[in-house]
Formats: C-alpha cells, sequence, structure tokens
C-alpha cells in the first residue's frame, strides 16, 4: 500500500502519505510495518493554516491524523527536525500512544540570543564570500571533535577547502574529496 491523501486535522488539512498495511508491534519486521509521513503544515502539499501556531497544537494535528487513520494502538514515532519537536510533545502529552520516540537533527535548547546575533551576522557574510578561513574553522571546531582533529589533522586542516564552492562543471561528489 502506497497511500496519499489529505487528512482534516483542527489546525489544517494535512498532507499524509501511508506506506505499508502491517501493523505497529515491537517484534514486526520493517516489511510489515505501516509508515505514516505527516507533511507539517505550511510544507509540501500541506496548505498553511495562515497564522501561527504552537507546538502543542502541531501534535495535536498529528494525533488527529492517528485518530483519522484508527490508528490507537502506541507508535513508534521518528522525526527528523521539525518532526522531531512535534513527536517530543506528542509523546509527552500522550505518553500512552509513544511507545518508542527517535529524533534526529532535533536540538532541545533554543539559541542564546548571542548565538542567533551570530548567526544572523554571519549568514550574509558565508552567502555571499563562501566559506571564508575564520567561518570554516568555526565549523570545523564544531562539527569536527577535537580528538579526530587531534588523531587526523592533515584532513581537520582542509577543512575550510572541503567546504569552499566548487569552481568545477561537474559537480560529483568525486571533486569533492579531501
Amino acid at each position: 500500500m502506497n497511500e496519499r491523501q489529505m487528512v482534516k486535522t483542527h489546525l489544517e488539512a494535512l498532507a499524509v502519505r501511508v506506506r505499508g498495511k502491517g501493523g505497529t508491534g515491537p517484534w514486526t519486521t520493517s516489511r510489515a510495518r505501516r509508515l505514516v509521513i505527516i507533511t507539517g503544515p505550511g510544507h509540501g502539499a500541506s496548505p498553511d493554516p495562515g497564522r501561527r501556531y504552537s507546538m502543542d497544537e502541531r501534535a495535536e494535528a498529528a494525533a488527529d491524523v492517528l485518530a483519522a487513520l484508527g490508528i490507537d494502538e502506541p507508535v513508534d514515532w521518528v522525526g527528523n527536525a521539525w518532526g522531531g519537536h512535534v513527536g517530543i510533545v506528542f509523546a509527552a502529552r500522550w505518553l500512552e500512544r509513544c511507545r518508542t520516540l527517535v529524533t534526529l537533527g532535533t536540538p532541545i535548547q533554543c539559541y542564546t540570543l548571542s548565538e542567533r546575533l551570530g548567526i544572523w551576522v554571519l549568514l550574509p557574510v558565508a552567502r555571499l564570500f563562501g566559506p571564508l578561513g575564520f567561518i570554516g574553522m568555526g565549523i570545523r571546531n564544531v562539527l569536527l571533535s577535537p580528538m579526530t582533529r587531534a588523531q587526523d589533522p592533515r584532513r581537520a586542516g582542509s577543512w575550510p577547502t572541503v567546504c569552499a564552492p566548487s569552481t568545477s562543471t561537474n559537480n560529483s561528489r568525486r571533486d569533492k574529496q579531501v
């Protein structure tokens, strides 16, 4: 089964894709599972509600989708970025509805004011000039641990050139390897 549909929620109709028709039990194999992919309001095929909405409302909309699909057993929630935040609120609010929660790229703490200001200042510079030395080194220091930098200083030192814009007309990964 690979079905796309619009599901009405209290927030707005949301685009939903359902793959598979199996159960959601902990020992169900991936081929026998049902995967429900919810596109958030204002993204992809889901219309924008035309107003600000809270994370609680987003989690309620996800619960509305599960109810509309007749899913009343606990789910295994996997959320990337924004979907991870919705999953955290969903799991906290309906503990009995969420068996497991996996989040990817979902920072829990908000940026501080100084971090937001730093991003606000550096983003246009990075867009205009690409990763200058100090920007590339900042990225390197965040993404590569001190141990990685110590064990492979040649690659760690070439980090700014790795993330520099490619001048090649052939944009294959081979051209960008260190």
